[in-house]
């Protein structure tokens, strides 16, 4: 019995003394101040591959104060921005991305780096009814690599957060325009829904802002402009939803017209 007793507490005591040697194996040892450049930077990298972005971003930094030129200086630059865009810190990628696209604008990260200069645009944009600077931001950047970029594997990616933020300014017009329109400010209105038919033609929000303006117009008694404005949703957007409202409409604001010319419909 003694010696069944001492066997178990032998085994259980390896046991221990191995879960001990475990964990001290999976610290991290690396003493990173004494390492060179380089392979500060490949342990840098390792803790990027890990997604340790705080981490990371405190060695790269050491990296490239330390390394004014060299093979791994572009990379490094880039890893940087990541680092903070991973982190939300969307200011400081920008600037960051923007040293790559400035020091190595031929280089293997520029297109990488000016796709994300415009993610952090778009990700720091507030809804639509806010101040818009940073969506004219992101519009500019994604303009700008879709021009430079045509080949980049980012480009569908751009060409898709393009629309997005151009709806998002479209809708900010029109909701501009369908405000002043239920204050019973139609000339206000019509100005709103105009300049997302002449800007914004490609977004959601056209054909919405055609036939309103058409609305105002008819609630203003110009049968001839709205008549023109219901022919153009007709013409130009004949798969939208209000295509029937507008073809009843076409035909009142046409009787309209030739009935009794401009007047205000009650």
């Amino acid at each position: 019995m003694k010696e069944w007793k001492s066997r178990r507490f032998f085994a259980c005591s390896i046991g221990i003394i191995l879960l001990f040697l475990a964990a001290g194996c999976n610290r991290e040892t690396v003493n990173w101040r004494k390492l060179p450049n380089d392979e500060l930077f490949l342990y840098a990298k390792k803790l990027y591959d890990q997604k340790d972005w705080f981490d990371a971003k405190t060695h790269l930094t050491t990296v490239l104060l330390n390394s004014p030129g060299g093979a791994v200086l572009e990379q490094a630059q880039y890893l940087l921005g990541d680092c903070h865009f991973q982190l939300k810190e969307y200011v400081e990628a920008i600037a960051e991305f923007e040293k790559v696209i400035k020091s190595m604008p031929n280089g293997a990260y520029a297109d990488d780096s000016r796709f994300k200069i415009g993610l952090c645009y778009d990700k720091l944009a507030p809804g639509y009814a806010l101040d818009q600077d940073y969506t004219y931001k992101a519009i500019a950047e994604f303009e700008t690599f879709l021009d430079e970029f045509p080949q980049s594997e980012f480009y569908p990616e751009a060409e898709r957060r393009l629309k997005a933020c151009r709806d998002r300014l479209a809708k900010k017009e029109y909701k501009t325009g369908e405000l002043y329109r239920k204050m019973g400010y139609y000339p206000a209105a019509i100005i709103s829904f105009q300049s997302v038919e002449e800007l914004y033609a490609e977004t959601d929000f056209s054909d919405d802002a055609v036939y309103w303006r058409a609305e105002c117009l008819r609630k203003m008694g110009d049968w001839k402009a709205a008549a023109e404005a219901y022919e153009k949703l007709l013409n130009v957007h004949p798969d939208s939803p209000l295509f029937p409202k507008a073809r009843l409409k076409l035909k009142t604001v046409q009787e309209k017209a030739r009935e009794s010319g401009p007047g205000p419909v009650e």
